[in-house]
């Protein structure tokens, strides 16, 4: 008889347990976790004049995608590249910014480009993170826009500062 009450114990411990840990785990909110090993943020200006830091933990709340893209450098000579980051229009949805005809992207020597928003919402214009399975360098810029739609001169470098023009 004693043997069969601890019995019954143990296994309303463990069903009590079990749904504690159920009960628990749907009370936290899990992080997102950065998808890159460095530290960077971006600033994003809205068209009213706020701003928002957009931060590599920010990135990695939105899902990373593959671009295979072709760089067309100044001379017309062409590399192919392949590309995983985040969609820009998936950036700017973050930052509370879903309203758009103009946007320019700035690097962070101050070289920016402007783009129209057929451009800034294609699917394979990203915030490049990897390059052919390696991670951006500091060297390279860490974060860079990829444009695959465009030449090599629209993709910009080591991107500090998005900007909603109209």
């Amino acid at each position: 008889m004693r043997k069969q009450i601890m019995r019954n114990i143990l296994i309303w411990a463990a069903a009590a347990l079990m749904v504690f840990s159920i009960a628990a785990s749907g009370c936290v909110k899990a992080e997102a976790v950065s998808p890159t090993e460095a530290v960077w943020s971006i600033t994003i200006k809205a068209a009213d004049g706020t701003s928002t830091e957009f931060t590599n933990e920010d990135a990695g709340a939105i899902e990373m995608v593959e671009v295979a893209a072709v760089l067309e450098k100044k001379d017309g000579s062409k590399i192919d590249e392949n590309w995983k980051g985040i969609p820009l229009a998936e950036v700017l949805k973050s930052a509370g910014i879903g309203d758009y005809n103009m946007i320019s992207v700035a690097a962070g020597d101050g070289y920016s480009q402007e783009y129209e928003a057929a451009v800034i919402d294609d699917p394979e214009t990203i915030l490049g993170f990897f390059l052919d399975g390696e991670e951006v360098s500091a060297d390279d810029g860490l974060v860079q826009l990829v444009v695959s739609s465009l030449a090599g001169k629209f993709w910009i470098k080591n991107v500090a500062v998005i900007e909603v023009l109209e």
